[in-house]
């Protein structure tokens, strides 16, 4: 409810409306700290299976051209969440997991945890289902990125076995991530875990194509960019609208990965730079790849929306602990604020460009609206008191 009127924390909360004591904010670490991290861990992870099994068994139940009419795919990325701790409580994890990292954010090292996540983009919407931390590199426990990955594609594959057993019927889903994930172990683990792979390839790198070794910059200088050429020169006569975007789908080896994979070139949105994707599918339509790999810019709204819409950054930690429990609550909140702005956005035709933060500013100078709100969550707390007693 603080989320909606842009009140990240329990003490802006309590601030706005005069509180000054701050017996509320203890009894609520009185409450985490009962908890053990694990059985916080396991609670949330119920939740966000939960929620996303219901969506998958709703479009299991459908025809199934649904599932590449609204784009199902699972997403893996890291992100780096900068923050401060005010205690070093359980040494270990904290020398293991707590140290500097590179943030693309802020485009420097800053002092923070490393957090890998894996979810599914559905329609628009990034449903979160598993976190793990990369380890610093100086850490005695410090396993590679792709290493991590493969825990948390595991994790996927036995989900996914989960629902199947319980009547769930749906097909192969595309994992789409950035070359920081390219790795042919990872791709390998995807394949044994009922996923098709697509990742990003690095331009130096060398495959073998109609039989000729190449590296990929040439390539594309010598065949990519004159073809694209050509296919521009065709178009000149044409009305824009019925122009269409110049790519090339091609069969090749990838020498460094050792495997068999099929490479789309292609230009963003007429970038000067060309983007090269591939994945370990040999059938894959190059519509098909290029779509699922693209879903991939909803894990990065996902991660901006924790830090700048709202404000992780702010509920301040003692420990690994208590980041990881703020990391699991906000993430439930991104969830559902994903989900709120796609129901508004459906309801109401001004607010289909909108995102939550125009929400938040249309709650904040409309009382009225605050008032409900207030209405009905005082009423949900009632009924939950006398449903208790």
């Amino acid at each position: 409810m603080g989320q909606l009127v842009g009140l990240p924390t329990l003490n802006s909360i309590l601030v706005k409306h005069g509180v000054v004591s701050n017996s509320a904010q203890i009894s609520y670490q009185k409450l985490a700290s009962n908890l053990s991290i694990s059985t916080i861990r396991k609670l949330f992870e119920e939740v966000f299976s939960a929620q996303l099994g219901q969506v998958l068994q709703e479009m299991s139940e459908k025809d199934s051209s649904c599932w590449s009419k609204t784009t199902v795919t699972v997403v893996l990325d890291d992100s780096v969440f900068r923050c401060w701790l005010s205690s070093q409580n359980h040494l270990k994890d904290f020398e293991e997991c707590y140290g500097k990292f590179f943030s693309g954010q802020f485009g420097t090292s800053v002092y923070g945890f490393r957090v890998l996540t894996l979810g599914v983009s559905i329609d628009g919407v990034f449903y979160p289902l598993f976190f793990d931390f990369i380890k610093k590199k100086t850490s005695n426990a410090y396993q590679k990125p792709a290493k991590v990955a493969q825990k948390l594609v595991r994790r996927w594959g036995e989900y996914r076995k989960k629902l199947t057993r319980t009547g769930y019927d749906f097909p192969t889903l595309h994992l789409s991530c950035d070359n920081g994930y390219s790795n042919e172990a990872l791709a390998e683990s995807c394949a044994q875990n009922g996923l098709c792979y697509i990742s990003v390839t690095k331009k130096s790198h060398y495959v073998v194509i109609e039989g000729q070794k190449v590296k990929l910059s040439d390539w594309i200088e010598k065949e990519f960019i004159p073809a694209e050429q050509a296919h521009q020169a065709s178009q000149k006569m044409l009305p824009e609208e019925d122009k269409t975007t110049f790519k090339r789908r091609i069969s090749a080896y990838y020498c460094s990965k050792k495997q068999a994979v099929t490479l789309l070139f292609f230009r963003l949105n007429g970038s000067k730079k060309v983007s090269v994707i591939y994945s370990t599918s040999k059938h894959i339509f190059a519509k098909t790849l290029r779509r699922h790999w693209f879903q991939r810019t909803y894990i990065e709204q996902f991660f901006k929306l924790l830090k700048h819409v709202l404000q992780i950054g702010e509920a301040r930690t003692k420990d690994k602990k208590g980041f990881e429990f703020k990391l699991y609550r906000f993430s439930y909140v991104a969830l559902h604020a994903q989900k709120l702005v796609k129901w508004i956005r459906k309801q109401m035709k001004g607010f289909n460009k909108k995102g939550f933060i125009t929400i938040q500013r249309t709650l904040n100078s409309d009382p009225d609206i605050l008032d409900l709100l207030q209405e009905k969550l005082i009423a949900n707390i009632c009924k939950s008191n006398s449903y208790k007693q």
